[in-house]
């Protein structure tokens, strides 16, 4: 794992973390994103827990708060984004969804390029608009934009935390604590699901390792050795990415209006990237 090179690992990271959430589309027939969800938070919670065993006394006494704030953050961002997932394509949620980085980065910086880039992202936006209650569920574009919403709380949260505890330990604990919340919401009707479809099991926990335990692996070992700006500029193009995984994976049907939009907004993703150096605390701070 460590002679394969930085850019490689960051690819596949993308790559996997949207057949994640491929998968996790796949199986809301039978458990609902909601049933979904506590599934993924509750595999990744544990098996990273596992992992930071050593140190979960210690982050649970020094910031219990922070976890259980950071906790619910990740349960509204991930809840309102695996919703859009069930009623809009793939690449489109995800470009919405990066929408809550970019008007973060316009909040912090008003240089002329910012607000070009912003901009930029705003024309994908309206390149939607046409579709929206056609090829586009008014519904799921909601969700999507509460989710990028949400992702702009959990870069605020995850950075709190960070100050107070290694940030690993603080993500294991807090994927627990939304599982938890979500326990009586969606996990009790998702476990009597399973009961009777057990063949599910395997799919389930691929959704786990691949939406989450891949990506934060991979993209760990290669921050190690990568530059941060060339990994936002990267992840830049996870909408493209997701976008051809819909389409791959799922027979979603793209236009060449909605082509446009992610393209411009991955573009306003990549320039920000580019011209504002603040904006590289972002990525590490990516929800899962």
């Amino acid at each position: 794992m460590e002679g394969i090179p930085p850019t490689i690992l960051v690819i596949c990271a993308i790559i996997s973390i949207q057949i994640g959430s491929a998968l996790a589309i796949s199986l809301f027939p039978v458990f609902g994103p909601q049933g979904i969800l506590f599934f993924r938070m509750l595999i990744a919670g544990v098996g990273l827990c596992l992992l930071y065993k050593s140190f979960l006394g210690r982050a649970i006494q020094k910031a219990p708060v922070g976890i259980i704030l950071l906790g619910l953050t990740m349960l509204a961002q991930s809840a309102t984004f695996y919703e859009a997932l069930s009623r809009i394509p793939l690449g489109i949620a995800v470009s919405i969804e990066f929408l809550g980085p970019l008007g973060l980065a316009l909040a912090t910086s008003r240089r002329a390029l910012d607000v070009l880039c912003v901009t930029c992202a705003g024309v994908g936006i309206l390149l939607l608009t046409p579709s929206i209650g056609q090829d586009l569920d008014p519904i799921g574009l909601l969700f999507a934009f509460l989710s990028a919403a949400g992702w702009v709380c959990f870069i605020i949260t995850s950075r709190r935390l960070s100050r107070q505890i290694d940030s690993g330990v603080g993500l294991a604990l807090a994927m627990l604590v939304s599982a938890i919340a979500l326990s009586p919401i969606a996990g009790v009707q998702a476990l009597t699901n399973l009961a009777s479809n057990l063949e599910t099991i395997i799919a389930i926990c691929a959704v786990a390792v691949f939406s989450a335990a891949i990506p934060l692996l991979f993209e760990f070992i290669a921050l190690r050795s990568m530059p941060p700006r060339k990994f936002g500029i990267l992840i830049s193009f996870e909408p493209v990415v997701a976008t051809v995984i819909g389409i791959t994976f799922l027979s979603d049907a793209i236009t060449l209006r909605s082509w446009i939009a992610v393209a411009l907004i991955s573009i306003a993703s990549l320039g920000i990237t580019i011209f504002d150096k603040r904006r590289l605390k972002r990525n590490k701070s990516k929800p899962v």
